[in-house]
């Protein structure tokens, strides 16, 4: 009877009706049940919504919000008693439990330590960790102290090889001395014979530089010129390779490093016996002399003329 008085209340509804397209037919179709299902869930949302809201005025209605708090509160401390009790029987090891829970508690952290005689482990760690501590103090002891003895006898080596240099350079000085004494008398040599107005004639030297190998003839006219030379002292040595014979003097200038010393020889020397010397050259000194014999190349001599007249 309630039924059917419900329905003949309700309104009665429009019957649903597509277009005749059938694309948009199934257009609507598809947007109708999308809004058929947005709208039951809104209507789902808004049922639960009223149901709670029901359901609280009925406990408020009933006291039953504040008795709700009171349980959870006595159950919450029963637990926590419980959970105490369990802590206690397993600290103890009453009835065994504590040794019955070990192997599934011991690796748990912080429980690990209600566990029976986990202070007797914890002093024995400390113990063993104490020792490790005290023997690798040791090691690192006895390390400083090898690398201490390492350095000391290096030092010490050290300081032999200072005394070793000591005594080496005190040995020496008497020769760095007589070198000094031989290198004033060489010049001293070189002012009284060598370049004297009584010295040999360059003939003279000419057959002597003749006799020796031309490398160590290059050798001693390049010690004899290690110092800047004059222009006279240039001179006497045109004379004397002008005397010489020129594949002589050309086997000589070969072997000198100092290419410059050679070009003012040569320059000199008379046209023709320059000529003949540096047809006897090798090409590449021969090359060298010819750009310094140019004008820039050579600094100005204080007599113009050479040894020959040219």
């Amino acid at each position: 009877m309630a039924d059917k008085k419900k329905k003949e209340q309700e309104p009665e509804r429009p019957a649903y009706t597509l277009p005749d397209d059938p694309k948009e037919a199934m257009k609507q179709l598809k947007a109708d049940r999308k809004q058929l299902r947005s709208d039951q869930k809104a209507a789902a949302k808004e049922a639960r919504l009223r149901a709670k809201e029901m359901e609280e005025a009925e406990a408020e209605l009933n006291g039953d919000i504040h008795g709700g708090l009171g349980s959870f509160l006595l159950i919450l401390l029963i637990i926590l008693v419980w959970l105490l009790l369990m802590a206690i029987m397993i600290k103890f090891n009453i009835l065994g439990l504590g040794d019955t829970l070990t192997p599934a508690l011991k690796d748990i952290p912080y429980i690990k330590n209600l566990l029976p005689g986990a202070q007797t482990v914890q002093m024995n760690n400390s113990g063993e960790d104490s020792s490790q501590v005290a023997a690798d103090n040791s090691d690192y002891v006895a390390s400083l102290e090898q690398e201490l003895s390492r350095q000391l006898a290096l030092n010490a080596s050290y300081a032999a090889t200072i005394d070793k240099l000591n005594a080496e350079v005190a040995r020496l000085e008497p020769f760095e001395e007589e070198q000094a004494e031989f290198d004033k008398q060489r010049q001293q040599f070189y002012q009284d014979i060598v370049y004297n107005d009584n010295a040999p004639d360059a003939s003279a030297y000419a057959s002597y530089y003749a006799m020796i190998a031309p490398e160590e003839a290059a050798e001693i006219y390049e010690q004899i010129a290690s110092d800047e030379i004059s222009d006279e002292e240039v001179k006497v040595y045109a004379a004397t390779f002008t005397a010489m014979k020129p594949k002589e003097a050309a086997a000589i200038f070969n072997n000198m490093s100092n290419i410059t010393l050679v070009a003012r020889i040569l320059q000199q020397m008379g046209s023709d016996d320059r000529a003949k010397i540096m047809g006897k050259l090798d090409t590449e000194v021969a090359e060298k002399v010819t750009e310094l014999l140019e004008p820039e190349g050579l600094p100005e001599l204080n007599n113009g003329k050479s040894a020959s007249g040219s």
